[in-house]
């Protein structure tokens, strides 16, 4: 196991902190950040900081009281998860951090609600083959949809494949120039989507579905 001076952590968790409140305050539809985010900032950065100085399992009850009084869904607190493990992962902190991270995240996420709540007023939902999850909503092309993956099943919207399948593997290679590290946290946040949507799934086999096709010669 990989270990981190205290002085770092101090200093990752703080700027990882900041950037990846900056870029939600930047993100579209994580609106419900902005109003607080110095105290999202200051949580994020304790916590991170708790889970880079000891390897014991992180305790998520800081960040989820928070999340609860911001009223964030899954769908919104998947595009948290997915800025801070961006900005956390060129820090370089090692897989045991990384883990206790994704641990942290997942485990956050199962306490928050699974949908946004329809107003009364509000029109019938739109019909569709099932609800999307946040991860899944990470990516949106601005042409037609196309190999996209359907959630809870996780099968491609454009084939009926395993999601990624070829056709998406080839078109998520061509548009990240390759394996690139920005394609691996967003292959990863989707692998932890999956998991959870998809309890009987082995995680070694959900492991290499999600990540093991990646060319390994680019890292």
């Amino acid at each position: 196991m990989r270990t981190v001076d205290i002085s770092d952590t101090t200093r990752i968790a703080r700027a990882t902190a900041a950037e990846t409140v900056r870029r939600l305050t930047l993100d579209r539809g994580v609106g419900a950040v902005d109003t607080r985010a110095g105290e999202v900032q200051a949580c994020l950065r304790d916590v991170l900081a708790d889970v880079l100085r000891s390897d014991r399992p992180p305790r998520p009850d800081r960040l989820s009281e928070l999340c609860a009084e911001l009223g964030l869904t899954r769908a919104v607190f998947d595009a948290l998860g997915h800025h801070l493990l961006t900005v956390l992962l060129p820090h370089r902190v090692g897989p045991d951090a990384l883990i206790r991270v994704g641990a942290l995240l997942s485990t956050v996420r199962r306490r928050l609600a699974p949908e946004e709540q329809s107003s009364p007023n509000a029109g019938p939902a739109r019909p569709g083959p099932g609800k999307r999850n946040g991860a899944s909503r990470r990516y949106r092309p601005a042409r037609p949809p196309e190999h996209l993956p359907d959630t809870p099943s996780w099968t491609c919207g454009g084939c009926g494949e395993e999601w990624p399948c070829a056709t998406k593997q080839s078109q998520l290679l061509a548009e990240y120039g390759g394996a690139s590290t920005g394609l691996a946290v967003y292959l990863g946040s989707c692998l932890f989507a999956a998991v959870e949507d998809l309890p009987a799934l082995p995680v070694a086999r959900a492991r290499n579905r999600f990540l093991g096709w990646l060319p390994r010669a680019r890292y």
